[in-house]
């Protein structure tokens, strides 16, 4: 196992590469010129990888990784691409610092920092695998939870469209009784009221017949009995008066 006080860890030589090739830049990295390119865009070039340093330096790794960018595309240095290599690996984009990484050691496969830059890369690939699988991890567990809160939503309607229905149901069955019990018991209070008048009327004209009745038989009585009433049998012969 390597002692910290004769080889500082990853991270320390990562910085410390970048400085190197920071702080050499005018000599170092344009010694690297793969093409000559016009002065106007080499001042560019240098504007751009200026900007960028100073952005490296106080933390703001989204506009270093620009400036950068700009500056390879002006002048396609291999130390521009270790340097935006850095700024992913800042960013948290393992992935995308591998890449430019392996990039740098493609162009510049002799160079004394490729040892450290390697383990960069199997840093970076490990730590991408991680960041993969706690990505897929978050995706399943939202993805359950989502699938739960379907689950849920599908339960709460079945039970209220259960309600509605009982409540329907319910509904039914209580008209049905009412009328149940309206035709055992009969027309209702006007109904009644109307078919007592009838037979009320009815009464009164049988009892009307009948006083009729009465007269005439009274009369018939009365007529056979008074002055001039004949007797209304033979009678017996007798002696003559």
């Amino acid at each position: 196992m390597r002692s910290s006080t004769r080889s500082p860890p990853r991270s320390r030589l990562s910085l410390l590469l970048l400085g190197l090739l920071l702080l050499g830049a005018p000599s170092s990295a344009w010694a690297e010129e793969p093409a000559a390119v016009s002065p106007e865009v080499e001042e560019q070039a240098r504007a751009r990888f200026a900007e960028g340093n100073l952005a490296y330096d106080v933390g703001d790794f989204g506009k270093a990784l620009k400036s950068f960018s700009e500056a390879y595309r002006l002048k396609p240095l291999p130390g521009f691409l270790f340097n935006m290599a850095q700024c992913h690996r800042q960013l948290g984009q393992f992935s995308r610092a591998a890449f430019f990484y392996r990039r740098y050691l493609s162009l510049m496969p002799d160079t004394a920092s490729a040892p450290v830059v390697r383990e960069l890369v199997q840093e970076m690939e490990a730590r991408a695998r991680e960041q993969e699988a706690r990505r897929l991890e978050r995706e399943r567990a939202e993805q359950d939870k989502q699938v739960q809160h379907a689950r849920a939503e599908a339960a709460n309607a079945e039970a209220e469209a259960a309600a509605r229905r009982r409540a329907e149901l319910e509904a039914e069955q209580r008209a049905l009784e009412v009328r149940t019990a309206q035709s055992l018991t009969g027309p209702g209070p006007r109904g009644q009221a109307q078919g007592g008048a009838k037979w009320t009327r009815k009464w009164w004209v049988w009892a009307g017949a009948g006083a009729a009745a009465a007269l005439v038989t009274t009369g018939v009585i009365l007529a056979t009995s008074g002055p001039d009433a004949r007797p209304t049998s033979l009678g017996s012969v007798g002696r003559p008066r």
